[in-house]
């Protein structure tokens, strides 16, 4: 827990008020979870860690497999090939059993802590209200055990592989290494501002889906009360059109991070295709700084959609201590 408190007196300095804010109370539990659970997150980084050097390396077997077919001596170099394509998906499989296990463990035990919590708030005064609460609070710890999941299963593979990719690049380019990791700012700051524009149907959406439970748990129960049905009509009519709002814009967003790595991409192997005679590099080079950077690209997108869902989460844990359960 020091780290903890080392993060919560630095956010102190940064903004009063922070600490007490819905974000701050979110990122709290969530590390809070991880922490809990250390032992799972340990073996949960370390696997990720062999999962990314195991997937980088049929890159590099084949960039050596491309150099090799003109002198005709291929060596063992098929074989590992072989090996390496073999190895990589099965500790990415295994490193999904450790995430889901994790998840299921936090997932449960959270929720019964917190219903039990919401029930001994108590103040609903009928159905409509005590299911409203019941779907916040799902909500609530649905986007907690989805962040930790996130955070051990997205952001963690990222970095290793921006970490191998731009050190390869520096070790056999510092110019064409340094433009790669600069390239990377321009969708990591798109990522910030499409969540920033998102917030507000984010906040909706969690709003609606607590009032949609709630109306309709009470239309049933109140089944005589011809007026809910029209009430619970107009609750759906409006939570439709805050998703359909939310997943156009969130495909644009994706489809222009995508096209802003692509750049990324095209930008390095121009570079290197301009300075190719005065470093020496192979076709098998060309094939692995491809390679590389596809897999980061990959990842990255990857990586934005789970920070995304992570926003979205800390939006219906907002929700939720907005309403007073928390």
């Amino acid at each position: 827990m020091r780290t903890l408190n080392r993060l919560r007196r630095t956010i102190r300095l940064v903004g009063p008020g922070w600490e007490t804010s819905p974000s701050w109370q979110f990122i709290k539990d969530v590390w809070g979870l991880i922490w809990a659970y250390r032992g799972y997150s340990l073996t949960i980084t370390v696997v990720t860690i062999l999962q990314e050097v195991a997937a980088l390396w049929p890159v590099s077997l084949l960039g050596q497999f491309i150099d090799r077919l003109g002198g005709g001596d291929m060596g063992n170099v098929v074989w590992l090939l072989l090996a390496a394509s073999i190895l990589a998906p099965g500790i990415a499989r295994a490193n999904v059993m450790l995430r889901h296990k994790m998840f299921y463990e936090t997932d449960f035990q959270k929720l019964v802590e917190l219903v039990c919590k919401t029930a001994d708030h108590g103040g609903y005064s009928d159905a409509e209200a005590a299911g409203a609460a019941y779907a916040r609070t799902a909500n609530a710890v649905s986007g907690m055990t989805n962040a930790a999941y996130h955070v051990l299963g997205s952001f963690t593979p990222v970095i290793i592989k921006i970490i191998i990719v731009s050190g390869s690049l520096l070790g056999y380019n510092r110019f064409l290494g340094t433009v790669y990791l600069l390239s990377l700012i321009i969708p990591a700051a798109m990522t910030v501002i499409f969540n920033r524009w998102l917030r507000v149907h984010l906040d909706t959406q969690y709003s609606i889906v607590s009032d949609v439970q709630g109306a309709g748990i009470r239309m049933i129960y109140e089944r005589e009360n011809r007026s809910l049905r029209d009430h619970y009509r107009e609750i759906m009519h409006t939570r439709k059109i805050v998703l359909q709002t939310l997943v156009y814009k969130n495909q644009i967003f994706t489809y222009l991070r995508e096209v802003a790595l692509v750049g990324s991409q095209f930008a390095v192997v121009f570079i290197a295709l301009g300075i190719r005679d005065q470093i020496g590099m192979t076709a098998g080079d060309f094939a692995r700084i491809i390679g590389y950077t596809a897999q980061v690209a990959a990842a990255f997108i990857g990586a934005a959609a789970c920070l995304d869902a992570i926003i979205s989460y800390s939006r219906a844990y907002g929700v939720y201590t907005k309403a007073g359960a928390g």
